[in-house]
């Protein structure tokens, strides 16, 4: 009752600005925060309201006034930033988010962990790893970002004495010889993420996640969304340009792919040579 409350106080105040997604994805919701820092540069003296399903993620963030999982009525005054993304597509989200700013530019995602959320992980997990996640969320891209399962698998036997930590939701398959942290909070994953060697894992949600705490990152793209479109700098993303790719459209639920040619390129093998390539793992 005291947040609707609050909520009301601020939809009276007619210099309160509010940012909202209209997605549940952790992803798209941590994306927003790319757009605080040139929201608060263009607006310094109004209340800034950030309106989101995943609040936890704008703690200790310094450019909003108020965070906040409510929502009962939508304004003249309510950004809410979206893209579209088609096999035609070539501008990338994060340029298609800005320009609900007026902005031509480009951002990264950021999150603000504490030293003390740091310092209980790295007293939890007191020795080099690389942290991942064998599995995505399929209930908009069915099976179309996932590398399988059993090529993580294959991928963890070929790292050899190399720790490998889980994270992800409870129910996730866990891997053989994998460190369990899955079940985590979504604060306590990104300080894994942040303390490990580097993050392996799909396109999506926690690719976005290591980015926003300054992670290193590689990101098995296969053929669904082309890099260039959703894919930061800095990270290795590993793409397969086949016939049918790019197949993301992100105005319509996908199919199950029968095929997944774009990932038949991406071999365990490939993946484990390219990591040493790169410099972040020595050859066993």
């Amino acid at each position: 009752m005291l947040e609707y409350l609050k909520l009301f106080y601020y939809l009276l105040n007619p210099k309160t600005i509010f940012i909202r997604r209209f997605s549940k994805g952790m992803g798209d919701n941590l994306l927003l925060s790319m757009l605080l820092p040139k929201l608060r540069k263009k607006f310094p003296n109004k209340p800034i309201v950030v309106e989101t399903e995943w609040p936890d993620l704008y703690l200790n963030n310094p450019y909003p006034t108020w965070v906040t999982a409510k929502h009962f009525t939508t304004t003249k005054r309510h950004i809410r930033p979206k893209y579209k993304i088609d096999s035609a597509t070539e501008i990338p989200l994060y340029n298609q988010m800005m320009k609900y700013l007026g902005i031509d530019g480009k951002g990264a995602p950021e999150l603000y962990l504490t030293d003390e959320e740091i310092i209980n992980v790295k007293n939890k997990y007191p020795f080099n790893y690389i942290v991942t996640c064998p599995e995505g969320k399929q209930s908009f891209t069915a099976n179309r970002k996932e590398w399988g399962f059993e090529n993580f698998q294959t991928l963890s036997k070929l790292l050899g004495d190399v720790k490998v930590v889980q994270i992800g939701a409870k129910k996730d398959r866990l891997l053989e010889n994998a460190i369990d942290a899955r079940g985590l909070n979504i604060r306590e994953s990104a300080a894994v993420i942040k303390n490990s060697m580097f993050f392996i894992g799909l396109e999506g949600g926690l690719m976005h996640l290591a980015k926003a705490v300054g992670a290193k990152a590689v990101i098995l793209y296969g053929g669904f969304i082309k890099p260039e479109i959703s894919g930061y700098d800095g990270f290795i993303n590993l793409y397969n340009n086949v016939h049918c790719s790019p197949c993301f459209n992100s105005n319509k639920p996908h199919s199950i792919c029968e095929t997944m040619e774009c990932f038949d390129g991406i071999t365990p093998e490939y993946v484990y040579n390219t990591l040493v390539k790169e410099g972040l793992l020595n050859e066993n």
